[in-house]
């Protein structure tokens, strides 16, 4: 800490290291919600933006009531995202992995809020909607990315501030972030009309619901990558557990993604099972929104700590 200080590096402080959480954990409920509409098909329950039927409040239905709360969460996410880069300009623009993501995720989430009023107005090409919800997921990864550094950085103010993926394990887990990435905005491009492949969520293996999306070929590449982001994501914990006497915080963070994948597959076995009940798609989508802030963290955590051997 010392060095710090006398380079001209004020050490980072607690409450700053939490407004960056609570902003990452903002923009995972954000991106949670967003699914939710989706699965309940509530996203022009609001026919007008920002209001909702020419009010400032919402009709007592649960339509429209979802979708306002999406609204809310929205506002109360640029605000924290806001702050954020604020902050980190003030007081700590020498630590570049703190400031830069937020200030990105705040272009990137006005961004995604024309598009929010776009659906509800015009409807949204599937193209743009890809568009829309990558920027969404890289809004997730920027602040996620930013809280575990600022975490590091608290407990270990000597760290420097650079990342690195050049380990076979941080090469392993940058391959399969970027392969995940790539299934969850890849959907809405095969979805056929008023398909669950559309909201965020790993592919269900359902023939069934494979005739019914559209892209025959473009739906069986998606299939086939996903496939190969599971084999990676196995790759991943195996690695991580035959390390985790050398890497014991790894493991940890790489045991919670295996938790969260293992409860995405319970799932889907209930959807095919049970049929695409409500409850069970809200649980789909809000996994899979938890499970890409998990991998997220567990990315920018192996390259900290890659960065310091």
């Amino acid at each position: 800490m010392a060095q710090n200080i006398a380079n001209g590096k004020a050490p980072l402080a607690s409450w700053h290291r939490n407004l960056l959480i609570t902003g990452a954990v903002f923009s995972v409920l954000l991106i949670a919600m967003g699914g939710i509409l989706c699965v309940t098909q509530s996203i022009r329950n609001c026919p007008d933006w920002p209001g909702c039927f020419g009010s400032f409040f919402p009709p007592s239905q649960p339509g429209p009531i979802l979708e306002y709360t999406h609204r809310a969460l929205a506002a109360i996410t640029g605000l924290l995202i806001l702050s954020s880069a604020i902050t980190g300009l003030v007081r700590s623009p020498h630590f570049r992995w703190i400031t830069i993501p937020p200030i990105v995720a705040v272009v990137l989430l006005v961004e995604v809020s024309y598009f929010g009023a776009q659906v509800v107005l015009r409807g949204l090409a599937p193209g743009w909607a890809a568009v829309d919800v990558g920027s969404a997921l890289l809004v997730v990864a920027l602040m996620v990315s930013a809280a575990v550094v600022a975490s590091a950085r608290v407990k270990y103010p000597q760290w420097p501030d650079r990342l690195s993926f050049k380990g076979l394990f941080a090469g392993l887990v940058l391959i399969t972030t970027v392969m995940v990435y790539i299934v969850l905005i890849s959907g809405i491009l095969v979805a056929g009309n008023s398909s669950i492949t559309a909201c965020l969520g790993w592919p269900i293996y359902s023939l069934g619901l494979f005739q019914a999306d559209g892209h025959g070929v473009a739906n069986a590449l998606r299939w086939i990558i996903s496939l190969a982001g599971i084999a990676l994501l196995i790759a991943v914990l195996l690695l991580a557990w035959r390390n985790r006497l050398e890497r014991p915080a790894l493991f940890k963070q790489a045991a919670w993604i295996g938790v969260v994948a293992l409860l995405e597959a319970l799932v889907q076995v209930l959807l095919l099972f049970f049929g695409h009940q409500v409850s069970i798609l809200i649980a789909y989508t809000v996994i899979a929104a938890v499970f890409w802030a998990l991998l997220v963290m567990l990315l920018i955590r192996v390259g900290l700590d890659e960065a310091q051997s």
